[in-house]
């Protein structure tokens, strides 16, 4: 992969972001806007984007490799949420910081932010991928931190969104080898193709709500920057290491997983008053760095790998 590439699309996402900062700045998009933009995103464009998937053909090597990449993703979520919370718990840490940490540093923005620059570095692969980090985020995060949360059972109804039931749909055709007449097929695939701007212009927006010294002074976000941007990304590129996958799989799920945190994370955490401030902070410095830690983590991926 060409890091000309690579620059380009940060460029590119810069670009995005600042237009939404921009817009949020002079008022044009407002806070209410912006939570109709999230949710008309969320759960109106990204299933589209989803299904316009079906048009790929899926041979036994790509199911293989997209087992292998579930395994993968299922196996750093569970392991870093683990280690957050034998952590927290060892350095005797009340329950809302160790929940909210630990979905801090678990969980990456792999929708809002990994999908549309997936697609721009490494093609359609990027959709199928992106069915594997929807499943294994959803259903760790509604079962496994709802219960770190809220310590309560966990919420299965939860994991009945309009982008999940769309990957299942997404799954069960490419396995059936079902299509949806081409018609439809470039309707679904323009409408799914407008994530990456409005994406990126939404997270602008959520940048001029917030003053950006008071962002960058918020000392306890740094580690937790360090740990979601540069240190488990690094694990990552060693457990790919080994695996038996073709370097644009592996390089594609290592930008998916080296994320920054998760904006799910920050709306739960609003809702429940469970340290709002530590994780609005850290979700917005952990994006922002992004730009810088994004290069260096896929010159030594390219270079391991």
């Amino acid at each position: 992969m060409s890091m000309n590439l690579v620059f380009s699309q940060i460029l590119i996402i810069l670009t995005y972001v600042l237009i939404g900062y921009i817009a949020g700045k002079a008022g044009l998009i407002g806070k209410e806007q912006r939570v109709f933009l999230s949710k008309l995103c969320a759960d109106l464009i990204l299933p589209f984007t989803v299904i316009s998937a079906t048009s790929q053909e899926l041979d036994t090597n790509d199911v293989r490799n997209l087992l292998i990449g579930t395994a993968l993703t299922l196996a750093v979520f569970l392991g870093v949420t683990f280690v957050s919370v034998f952590a927290h718990r060892l350095a005797g840490a009340d329950r809302a910081r160790m929940s909210v940490i630990t979905g801090l540093v678990t969980y990456p923005n792999c929708t809002f932010l990994g999908l549309p620059l997936c697609l721009a570095l490494f093609g359609d692969i990027a959709i199928l991928y992106s069915a594997v980090m929807i499943i294994v985020f959803n259903v760790l995060f509604f079962t496994l931190q709802y219960t770190l949360f809220l310590k309560d059972k966990p919420s299965i109804r939860n994991l009945c969104t309009p982008t999940m039931i769309s990957t299942l749909l997404m799954l069960f055709m490419l396995a059936l080898k079902l299509r949806f007449p081409a018609p439809l097929q470039t309707a679904f695939s323009s409408i799914g193709s407008i994530i990456s701007p409005l994406s990126l212009i939404i997270i602008g927006v959520m940048l001029s709500e917030n003053r950006l010294l008071r962002i960058l002074t918020e000392k306890s976000s740094y580690a937790v920057v360090f740990v979601r941007n540069l240190l488990i990304p690094l694990l990552v590129i060693l457990l790919l290491k080994p695996l038996p996958l073709d370097t644009t799989s592996k390089m594609c799920l290592l930008v998916y997983l080296g994320c920054p945190c998760a904006t799910l994370t920050s709306i739960y955490a609003m809702r429940l008053d469970i340290e709002p401030v530590l994780c609005v902070n850290s979700v917005l410095l952990s994006t922002l760095f992004f730009t810088l830690t994004l290069p260096l983590i896929i010159l030594i991926g390219q270079f391991l790998l």
